[in-house]
């Protein structure tokens, strides 16, 4: 039996995907985008090639609805052996995937179905990650007789813990129906079919499936109000005694009808009319069993009092009526149970109006024969008996900041869709708000289902600063003007980057003391758990995005039940292991009214030093406080740093923040024309200020000269009630709000602080770590560029696998920073792959910073090919959006190691042909200078370079400058 929490679905997720946000085909509105992997049964129990072309053809007629362009499909066959036959994306057009699935060959053989899910389950896992967000379903068209059952059940235990929806086709006259609903998500994905010729109607099924516009209804069982479910038998006279196939109808319905309602419940028969004869069995099994008992069964008869001492107010009230009873008579239910009774009749010789007589006010279903039972569970699941977590206010708060990103937001409201599809809220029963916010928050207020289906899908991703505690308070706002005894959960998908994080620690307290609620997911690869952890209403609440379904969510929230070994939640005790230098700017004016006030910068900075276990051995630290001037104290050792700091004077005065950077800017420019540094480790500046500059002209041309010093981060941390947010804006590196914090007081509520402050400055390092600092180009020129980044296995560095690809990173923020690129005039679009190809386009240089930034390095194959092509779709629609008003160019950054080197110098031939400029850079320790050479082009020496090579800045960026 399936866990009440798990739905399983058969997905392969191919080598090869092409995701590109820009598709120069119209999508169909109706269909969503769907992943789709078949697995088609290909062993002699088929009988004939014939039945086999039938499945084939079913594949056919049911991708054809699919939006191609986005969608991808798969198919897998099996027999004595299983093969990946067509893998997603090998075939880009709808009709070469239809002509090639029409061509695989029936085998035949024996039935090892649990190969064909162990071949899933092995593509799946390498490419989990490429597809966040969108829905993946499988399909197995078998008759369900594995060869090797008991295998086949230890693989599908694997098999639900994933993100998979499976619909199971059983065909044949001798069909495993228990296997097939192993396989299946819920009985309502199992379809029966006679013979191959009624592919047809599941075909029907399965399309509207994909095309029905809204989230996939709930598979998973509903988990509802207690449920009291009161069976009456009466055996009495013989004629109506209940016949073997009447008791495998009973046994068939109930345990379909159990497992849809997900608890256990007390169930109880009626005896001899009397309450002293109810017989109660505390599980399914034990009252099955008794049916079957022969004695049983001629002793059961029916009694009006016992549903009326029974049924109770406030439940759920199913009455089963096993065949029909002998008295018949009216049974009155009292006020206040009708609207929560159902009536079912079990058994070929019940009639509905019989059964309306005998529990009126009630809805009714009848069960007659054994193949009725799925259609009349799935109706039940649709009335009022399917009540969710029972009546729930919910409250989403979606982080849609500039540390998130568009993709991860998209993922938050995704996640959020999907859980509301499987608490089934009853409308005007229950309410569902959605907040996302940035540097503001937004409202949004549904008390429809369908209304939140088809808005939150379309929020758009924000940007900015990180305000957490404006979205929780305005969260627990609405949550207070509820007075409707419904019960107030809150859901936060954050990275736990908040801006100011000691008022987020305020909000939060508030509503630990209210009746709120508050689940938190983690989102992203850099989690700040201290915050996350807080904002929880205990640690059993918070999740990471990686180990957490929509199905997990609904257990905890409606029942609390969640295995919390699945939460995966990170260390966040990160190690920074790269070198890099830091001074610590302190504010020591009249700004901060007291003495005091200063002191608590002085502990808060020992910590953080702490905090990062700093090595002395391989790098600097200095501490410079001002006021009027500006006093800087250097350190040999960790001992002196942690005598001398605490005891450091408070000096009074103006607040010149201009000159203490400024002795930052005048020891960075001497290092620089030192002869004998050629290059510099990562510096990292934190100034804690409120803000205030006396002379903020100065301050931002100091700012500016400093961040032209590509190895330089600076961190602004606000302190204190009136704080100059523009100015600590304009301080900040990019992205500002990774690099910006607010707090009222240093001595209160600052580990939150100190732990994001340390996870991003130990990120911080390993980037600036690659990064060079070539010279920059003073001339502007209006350019479109497209940058292909390689981010395979092949760049291959074991210690540090992704210090290649943060290379080609860095270069493409040297390339927009030097290469002084306007946006404006000029548009850039960003690919990454491997065995996946991802497109971006970016339309400021600020939206490409923050999040160029943060791109993953992928690993796996290197399939230069299909990123050439996708190059190639976007250097076209470059030209045609500017009408050739300006060059477009291709810059493509790799080792040259393609997995398919025959397509990639077809690809890179064809962009040549079509004109285009394709400038190359060969990365990493192994590059093959030949494949480079043919994706260049002409002349080579203007075209070709090796990115760690000193020359390229000099070559590379003055020749996109025609005025150069």
């Amino acid at each position: 039996m399936f866990s009440n929490s798990l739905i399983l679905v058969v997905l392969l997720l191919s080598p090869t995907l092409v995701q590109n946000q820009r598709s120069p085909f119209l999508p169909r509105r109706d269909c969503e985008v769907v992943d789709v992997i078949f697995i088609l049964d290909r062993s002699w129990s088929l009988r004939s090639p014939d039945n086999f072309q039938k499945e084939l053809n079913f594949v056919s007629d049911v991708v054809s609805v699919l939006d191609f362009d986005k969608s991808r499909a798969s198919v897998i066959t099996f027999s004595d052996d299983a093969d990946l036959n067509i893998q997603f994306n090998e075939y880009l057009r709808l009709e070469n995937f239809q002509s090639a699935v029409k061509t695989l060959p029936w085998v035949g053989g024996n039935t090892y179905t649990h190969k064909a899910i162990e071949l899933m389950l092995q593509e799946y896992n390498q490419n989990i990650r490429d597809r966040a967000g969108i829905t993946t379903i499988g399909v197995i068209v078998t008759d369900g007789g594995s060869t090797d059952p008991y295998k086949l059940e230890d693989v599908v235990k694997v098999v639900r813990n994933d993100r998979i929806e499976m619909f199971a086709i059983g065909v044949g006259d001798e069909v495993n129906q228990e296997e097939l609903e192993m396989l299946a998500s819920g009985y309502d994905h199992v379809y029966l079919l006679n013979n191959l010729n009624s592919l047809n109607d599941v075909r029907d099924k399965l399309t509207a499936r994909f095309c029905r516009g809204t989230p996939a209804p709930s598979t998973a069982p509903c988990i509802n109000k207690p449920v009291n479910m009161v069976f009456f038998m009466d055996a009495t006279p013989p004629r109506h005694r209940l016949e073997p196939q009447d008791v495998d109808t009973v046994a068939d319905f109930l345990t379909r009808f159990t497992r849809s309602i997900g608890q256990s419940h007390m169930f109880k028969l009626t005896r001899d009319g009397s309450l002293k004869n109810v017989l109660t069995f505390t599980n399914i099994k034990n009252l099955l069993r008794s049916l079957r008992h022969s004695n049983l069964r001629t002793g059961l008869s029916y009694d009006r009092n016992i549903l009326e001492y029974d049924l109770k107010p406030g439940s759920v009230n199913i009455v089963l009526i096993i065949g029909l009873p002998s008295q018949l008579f009216l049974v009155q239910s009292p006020e206040g149970y009708a609207i929560h009774t159902v009536a079912v009749g079990i058994g070929k010789n019940i009639r509905r109006e019989k059964l309306e007589q005998l529990v009126p006010n009630s809805k009714t279903f009848l069960v007659q024969n054994q193949s009725m039972s799925t259609k009349v569970v799935n109706e039940m699941m649709a009335s009022d008996i399917c009540l969710g977590c029972g009546d729930v206010d919910l409250y989403f708060i979606l982080d849609s900041s500039n540390s998130i990103g568009p993709a991860s937001f998209q993922r938050e409201c995704k996640l959020a869709s999907e859980l509301v599809s499987l608490m089934n809220i009853r409308n005007g029963n229950s309410s569902i708000t959605m907040v996302h916010y940035s540097d503001t928050p937004e409202l949004h207020a549904y008390t429809d289902t369908k209304q939140f289906y088809s808005s939150v899908l379309t929020h758009q991703w924000k940007g900015g600063n990180t305000m957490t505690h404006l979205a929780l308070a305005m969260t627990l706002k609405a949550s207070k003007g509820r007075v409707n005894g419904r019960r107030q959960v809150g859901i936060l998908m954050s990275d736990g980057a908040s801006t100011s994080p000691d008022h987020t620690e305020r909000v939060v307290s508030k509503i630990h003391r209210s009746g709120l609620e508050m689940f938190v997911i983690g989102i992203g690869e850099s989690v700040n758990i201290e915050e996350l952890e807080m904002i929880a209403s205990s640690p059993s609440r918070m999740y990471m995005e990686k180990s957490v379904t929509a199905s997990h969510l609904k257990q905890a929230i409606c029942n609390g039940a969640v295995n919390d070994q699945d939460k995966n939640i990170p260390d966040n005790n990160l190690d920074c292991s790269d070198a890099f230098d830091i001074v610590f700017v302190l504010d020591s004016s009249w700004s901060l009214t007291t003495e005091t006030n200063f002191k608590k910068e002085l502990p808060f900075v020992l910590e953080l030093v702490d905090n990062l276990r700093f090595d002395f051995n391989r790098a600097s630290a200095s501490v410079i406080t001002y006021a009027d001037q500006a006093t800087e104290y250097f350190f040999q050792n960790k001992n002196d740093f942690m005598s001398t700091v605490p005891n450091l004077p408070w000096l009074g005065g103006n607040t010149f923040t201009d000159r203490a950077l400024s002795k930052i800017l005048q020891n960075l420019e001497r290092k620089m024309n030192s002869v004998q540094s050629s290059s510099d480790r990562p510096l990292v500046v934190v100034v804690i200020s409120d803000g205030g500059s006396t002379s903020p002209h100065r301050l931002k041309k100091v700012v500016s000269r400093l961040k032209q010093f590509r190895f330089v981060k600076l961190f602004a941390i606000g302190v204190g009630v009136s704080i100059n947010l523009k100015e600590l804006e304009m301080m900040a590196s990019d992205p500002s709000d990774s690099h910006m914090f607010m707090v009222d007081d240093l001595e209160v509520n600052n580990k939150i602080l100190k732990s994001l402050l340390t996870s991003q400055i130990c990120r911080d390092a390993v980037y600036l770590s690659v990064v060079s600092p070539p010279a920059s180009v003073r001339c502007v020129e209006h350019v479109d560029l497209v940058f292909m980044l390689d981010s395979s296995s092949s760049l291959g560095v074991v210690n540090n696998p992704d210090v290649n690809f943060l290379k080609e990173v860095a270069f493409v923020i040297d390339v927009i920073k030097l290469g002084n690129i306007d946006f404006q005039q000029s548009r850039v679009s960003v690919i990454t792959y491997s065995d996946v190809v991802i497109l971006r386009q970016y339309f400021s240089e600020s939206e490409l910073l923050s999040s160029v930034i943060r791109l993953p390095f992928l690993g796996g194959n290197t399939y230069t090919h299909i990123a050439l092509q996708l190059m190639l779709d976007e250097l076209k629609y470059l030209k045609a959006v500017s009408k050739g008003s300006r060059p477009a160019v291709g810059v493509v950054l790799t080792d040259g190691v393609s997995t398919r080197p025959k397509l990639t110098s077809s690809a890179a031939k064809t962009l040549h042909d079509e004109g285009f400029r394709i400038v190359v850079f060969g990365v990493g320790p192994h590059v093959n200078i030949r494949a480079l050479t043919e994706i260049a082009s002409l002349p080579k020496k203007d075209n070709l370079f090796l990115l760690d090579a000193l020359d390229w800045p000099t070559s590379f960026l003055p020749s996109l400058h025609s005025s150069c």
